[in-house]
């Protein structure tokens, strides 16, 4: 049997080896390269050429949604699945429309891993059954009683992850740095979020991403 070939991509070594174990023990599967870095992960991809590339949203410099987009670009057609700490309700939809053609959790069981990987494989789509519901109510114009959108979905996903990273409690200075942008880029973004969630001061927007980041959590 031809086995498909994984690219995993996370910043710590030991879900790395968990995950290579796992797969590589399966009859169809091989991971052919790791990567920690969304650059590493570009570097492998085209020279590899992956059936399959499993990645983190929450990496070094560079992020996950950026890492999926740029992949998207360079190598069209290839398939990405998402395993993440991140909230599927919260995140799963931005990765999808960044080009991934699934999402899991990574507190899932490995029998679901497995299941996605092989539904993306095929040239499906994979996402739990709660966020197939969630999305067949908003396609139908519904939304369970008493919900409402939430403000950070007025965001972009460049401002999401300047807010994220703000809660975690970087300054703008280092946000530019890791994000390899200008400090005055970074201060329009701030300047963008503030505008979209109706805070009047910066400290107000930076004091509300940190509880914003407690409440959801910041895993990768």
């Amino acid at each position: 049997m031809n086995k498909m070939r994984i690219l995993l991509v996370d910043d710590h070594p030991l879900v790395l080896g968990g995950y290579q174990l796992m797969l590589d023990a399966q009859p169809d599967l091989y991971v052919c390269a790791t990567a920690a870095t969304a650059g590493d992960a570009m570097t492998k991809a085209e020279s590899e050429q992956p059936d399959l590339v499993i990645t983190d949203l929450t990496l070094p410099g560079r992020g996950g949604i950026d890492l999926i987009k740029d992949l998207c670009a360079a190598l069209p057609g290839i398939k990405v699945l998402v395993i993440s700490m991140h909230d599927e309700m919260l995140y799963a939809e931005r990765a999808l429309k960044a080009g991934a053609k699934g999402y899991v959790m990574k507190e899932s069981e490995n029998s679901v891993m497995l299941e996605a990987i092989r539904e993306v494989l095929r040239g499906g789509i994979y996402v739990s059954a709660r966020l197939r519901a969630q999305a067949l109510d908003a396609f139908a114009g519904k939304r369970p009683r008493g919900s409402t959108v939430s403000p950070i979905e007025k965001l972009s996903d460049r401002e999401f992850e300047v807010f994220q990273l703000f809660g975690r409690g970087k300054t703008a200075k280092e946000i530019a740095t890791q994000l390899n942008l200008s400090p005055k880029t970074v201060s329009v973004h701030r300047d963008h979020i503030k505008e979209k969630l109706e805070f009047e001061t910066s400290a107000e927007m930076i004091r509300q991403a940190v509880r914003w980041v407690e409440i959801h959590g910041a895993g990768g």
